[in-house]
């Protein structure tokens, strides 16, 4: 791969300070490695975090690391979806953990790529809104009704099998519903010319009805017979092209387990599954069960697979740096077999802040012409560097891509800048965005991939591609998805 290469050296403060749900463990204060950072082709610096503002953000190309071969999957779908031929699908299943279950980013993604691409449908969801906290997707709209439960991977007493999107949706009581229907007024997902129900069958189970629109009720068996082992199994039902809603009601006769639902078009272009779980790591993903999530993955067939860890870990007090090298290379291997043609990549942790004094800086007295003490400000953790590190060196030695979003988006130390931006680009907990983050995020991302892509192409002996140029980031004015009256 052929691009100017400039290293500079990032020193990564340490700390602590406030986590997703108060204040974050104590951390050590030792100097982590020296992190390698890439210059982008277009020679664009990084600015100083004082320098930096909600308008103009440091999004910077060139932070892909990308050996030769390792999207080839991903360039081959996208060329083939440009030029409109059949087999042009393109699915992205993106794991990861808050910052992708918020499905801002991959929203945003999700526009811009189907926009350049075009679009085959909006992709995997949970089947209708799950009775849980922190379940957020866009693009489309979903509700439910009467006595469901979920079970989410990693919550204390949820028990497997959670499924791909790592959740799972369970009626008892026959006659409750729950539906997901396209949005005709959103950016993205307009459209469906196919839904598919993911379930579980087993021994057990009853009767899953479902109907489109105002349709006819139809039904499917979720029993299976006893000598019959529990497994995952689907529903496609074809529908016209255009806007639609799938109903689903528990029929009775036994449990009823769902893991999602799929709307996809049939036609070229790209799909982009967000399946994000809140508070989650790679340990995590890599520990449920994957003769449901591999049989799952397998069905999505995907041409890019992406992992989005790294925040939470640096929440763990107890992180084992060689335990994550390990799950690394245990996942890809898991992924590699659900789906050998897929590319990979590992999507590295933006900055995050922390204070080593802690909570305690909020009840600290400051004179108003005095700073504030060092242990009150907030900086980077130093063990962020440390797992940024792992992660590319699990890149390297399993031969996928890896995207450094920390470097591309400007280094450390630059959270509490955009916490006190006009408008806000993070928010107070100093770990997650806002829109307008996630949007540069989503585009500092978008431009690295789009700029390799044309260098593929041109490997290939293909014209140039013309990238469509998202739109500048702004605030969202549209409501969080959530439960809608049915």
């Amino acid at each position: 791969m052929r691009r100017t290469e400039i290293v500079a050296l990032i020193s990564v403060f340490a700390g602590c300070g406030s986590g997703c749900d108060g204040e974050r463990a104590q951390k050590t204060t030792a100097r982590p490695p020296d992190v390698v950072v890439r210059q982008s082709e277009s020679g664009a610096s990084l600015p100083e975090p004082g320098d930096v503002d909600a308008g103009a953000l440091p999004v910077t190309i060139g932070f892909l690391d990308a050996p030769q071969g390792t999207l080839d999957g991903l360039f081959t779908g996208l060329a083939a979806a440009e030029k409109g031929e059949p087999g042009g699908r393109v699915d992205i299943v993106m794991f990861g953990d808050s910052h992708t279950a918020g499905d801002s980013m991959t929203s945003r993604l999700r526009q811009t790529w189907q926009h350049q691409f075009g679009d085959a449908g909006r992709g995997l969801v949970a089947a209708g809104k799950p009775p849980t906290r922190h379940y957020y997707q866009r693009d489309v709209r979903y509700g439910i009704s009467g006595d469901w439960k979920a079970a989410v991977g990693g919550k204390r007493g949820d028990s497997e099998p959670f499924g791909i999107a790592g959740l799972r949706v369970s009626g008892q009581k026959k006659g409750a519903q729950l539906w997901v229907e396209t949005c005709p007024d959103c950016s993205s997902g307009t459209s469906t010319a196919q839904f598919e129900i993911l379930y579980y069958a087993a021994p057990d189970h009853g009767v899953l009805r479902y109907r489109v629109d105002d349709g006819a009720w139809q039904q499917v068996a979720t029993k299976t017979t006893a000598i019959e082992p529990p497994h995952p199994a689907r529903q496609v039902v074809p529908v016209s092209d255009g806007t639609h809603r799938l109903t689903l009601e528990h029929g009775g006769g036994g449990a009823v387990d769902l893991f999602g639902i799929v709307l996809e078009r049939g036609k070229p272009g790209v799909v982009i599954d967000s399946l994000g779980v809140v508070g989650r790591r790679l340990g995590s993903l890599r520990s449920w069960d994957w003769s449901i999530i591999g049989d799952q993955l397998s069905t999505r067939d995907p041409k890019l697979v992406v992992l989005q860890y790294g925040t939470n870990e640096a929440d763990d007090p107890d992180l084992n740096l060689d335990d994550l090298a390990r799950y690394y290379d245990e996942t890809i291997l898991r992924i590699r077999a659900a789906a050998p043609t897929a590319s990979i990549l590992i999507l590295g942790p933006p900055d995050m802040g922390v204070r080593e004094a802690g909570k305690s800086c909020e009840h600290m007295k400051v004179p108003p012409d005095a700073g504030l003490p060092p242990e009150c400000e907030w900086r980077t953790p130093s063990i962020l560097g440390e797992i940024i590190s792992v992660e590319h060196a699990a890149a390297v030695r399993n031969h996928v891509a890896f995207f450094d979003t920390f470097a591309a988006m400007g280094g450390a130390d630059h959270m509490h800048t955009w916490v006190t931006a006009d408008p806000k680009v993070a928010f107070k907990d100093h770990v997650h965005f806002t829109d307008i983050g996630y949007q540069h995020w989503a585009d500092a991302l978008s431009g690295a991939l789009l700029e390799q892509y044309d260098r593929w192409r041109q490997t290939h002996g293909l014209a140039p591609s013309h990238p469509l140029v998202p739109p500048p980031a702004h605030p969202s004015d549209a409501p969080l998805p959530g439960p809608v009256a049915p």
